[in-house]
C-alpha cells in the first residue's frame, strides 16, 4: 500500500514538472517570435523599445575629413577646380533685410509715369449739359439731345481682330496723393469713379480728366450687413423714402465737374427697395447718364428701364486682394474678352490691385492690322478702351 502511494506521488510530480517545462519553453519561443525583425543592427539600435543605452554612437565625418582622407588614400582625385565647383554649389541663403521686404510690398509711390495716350474734348462742364436744381448743379440732356455720358466720353478706334477691355477704378478721391499717382501710372483709357464723400471732388475730377481719364461717381447701396456696416449718409437705404433717395442721388451727381454716370457698388438691390431703385434709374436715364452695375447679385439686372444706358460689370475686384485671387480674376477677364469680344473690369484702388492691373495691361499685344498680324503671333489681342465704348443705349 505504501509503495503504491509513493508511486502515485512520483507520477504526479513528474507530470507536473513536464507541464511546467513545456509552458516555460512555449513562453520563451513566443517571446522570441514576437520580437520585431530588424534589417540591421543599426535599425535595432535605433528602434529597439528596450530602454537601453546604445553601445555605439554613429556620427558622419565632416566634409573636410572626407577630403583629407581621400587625398591621403588617393581613392579618387580632387583637384582645385573640382573643389571650387563643390564650394560654389553650396548656396548660403542671403539674410533678408528690411529693404528687401519693403521692395516686395506694393507701393503706389513706386509706380511709373505712363505717357498720356488720349485727350478728352470736355475737361470742364459744358453749359448745355448742366442745370441748377435745388442749389445743386446737375447733369442733363441738352436741348439738341446730347447726353453727358456720350459728350464727356472718348471714342477709341479698335482694329477688328482685337478685343475691347474697359477698366474702371472706383472709390477714388479720399487721398489726393494716391489719386495723382494712380492717374499718372495708368493708361488714359482707364476710367475713374469717385466716391461722393471726397472733398473738393470737382477739382479732383477736372485734374483727372486733364490726364485723359473718363470720370464717373460711385452710387452707394445700403450695405448687406447694414446692422454692422454703414455706407454713409448718401447711401440708398431701405428705410428712406423715394424723395430722400432721389435727393441723395442728386447730391452724389452734383460734383460741379463732368461725369458720365454712376458705378453702382455692391449692396442691397432686391424686392425690398425695388420701387426706390426704379425711380433712381429713371432719373439717370432722364439726365442722360449711364449706369454700371458692379454688384454681385442680379437685383438691378431685373429692373428694366427703357432707353437707359447701362452695362453689367463682368469682373469686380473689391473683396479678395490676394495676388493669386487678382490674377485669377484677370484670367477670367481674358476668357470673357475672347468669348464676347469685350470685357468690363471694375476694381478698388488698393495698391496690389493697381500694380497687378498695370502689369496685366503691359502684356496686351500691340494693335496691328490684319496684314501686320500675319507675321507676328498675337497672344493677347486686347485693346484698352474707355468705359463709354462698351455701353450701348
Amino acid at each position: 500500500m505504501f509503495r503504491k502511494i509513493v508511486s502515485d506521488n512520483a507520477l504526479i510530480f513528474i507530470t507536473g514538472t513536464a507541464i511546467i517545462a513545456v509552458t516555460l519553453i512555449g513562453l520563451l519561443f513566443a517571446g522570441k517570435k514576437s520580437e520585431p525583425v530588424y534589417l540591421s543592427k543599426i535599425d535595432k539600435l535605433m528602434f529597439d523599445k528596450d530602454n537601453k543605452s546604445p553601445k555605439f554612437v554613429l556620427s558622419l565625418p565632416s566634409w573636410d575629413k572626407v577630403l583629407a582622407s581621400a587625398k591621403e588614400n588617393k581613392s579618387f582625385e580632387i583637384n582645385d577646380d573640382i573643389l571650387q565647383e563643390l564650394q560654389d554649389d553650396v548656396v548660403i541663403p542671403k539674410r533678408k533685410t528690411m529693404e528687401d521686404i519693403l521692395a516686395k510690398i506694393p507701393n503706389l509711390g513706386a509706380l511709373p509715369d505712363t505717357p498720356q495716350s488720349q485727350t478728352l474734348t470736355n475737361i470742364m462742364n459744358s453749359k448745355g449739359l448742366i442745370e441748377p436744381v435745388n442749389d445743386l448743379i446737375l447733369p442733363r440732356i441738352s436741348q439738341d439731345n446730347k447726353r453727358p455720358w456720350v459728350e464727356y466720353g472718348k471714342v477709341v478706334d479698335v482694329l477688328p481682330n482685337f478685343k475691347k477691355v474697359a477698366i474702371v477704378i472706383k472709390g477714388l478721391g479720399f487721398d489726393p496723393a494716391s489719386l495723382d499717382k494712380i492717374s499718372n501710372a495708368l493708361n488714359s483709357e482707364v476710367s475713374f469713379s469717385f466716391t461722393p464723400y471726397a472733398k473738393n471732388i470737382g477739382q479732383k475730377i477736372i485734374k483727372t480728366r486733364q490726364r485723359g481719364h473718363e470720370t464717373y461717381v460711385d452710387l452707394l447701396l445700403s450695405s448687406k450687413n447694414f446692422l454692422r456696416a454703414d455706407s454713409g449718409p448718401l447711401s440708398i437705404s431701405l428705410t428712406i423714402s423715394k424723395d430722400e433717395a432721389l435727393n441723395r442721388l442728386q447730391k452724389s451727381l452734383s460734383t460741379e465737374a463732368p461725369i458720365g454716370g454712376v458705378i453702382v457698388n455692391d449692396g442691397v438691390a432686391d424686392e425690398d427697395n425695388r420701387e426706390i431703385l426704379i425711380e433712381l434709374l429713371k432719373e439717370l436715364r432722364n439726365r442722360g447718364l449711364l449706369m454700371i452695375d458692379a454688384t454681385s447679385g442680379d437685383g438691378l439686372s431685373k429692373i428694366d428701364i427703357q432707353d437707359l444706358a447701362r452695362k453689367k460689370a463682368d469682373v469686380v475686384i473689391d473683396t479678395d486682394f490676394r495676388k493669386e485671387a487678382i490674377d485669377k480674376a484677370l484670367l477670367k477677364a481674358e476668357y470673357i474678352a475672347f468669348e464676347k469680344g469685350q470685357v468690363l473690369v471694375v476694381a478698388d484702388p488698393k495698391p496690389i490691385v493697381i500694380v497687378e492691373l498695370l502689369n496685366w495691361i503691359k502684356t496686351f499685344s500691340p494693335q496691328l492690322s490684319y496684314e501686320e498680324a500675319k507675321e507676328i503671333e498675337l497672344n493677347k489681342p486686347f485693346a484698352l478702351v474707355p468705359l463709354s465704348n462698351l455701353v450701348i443705349q
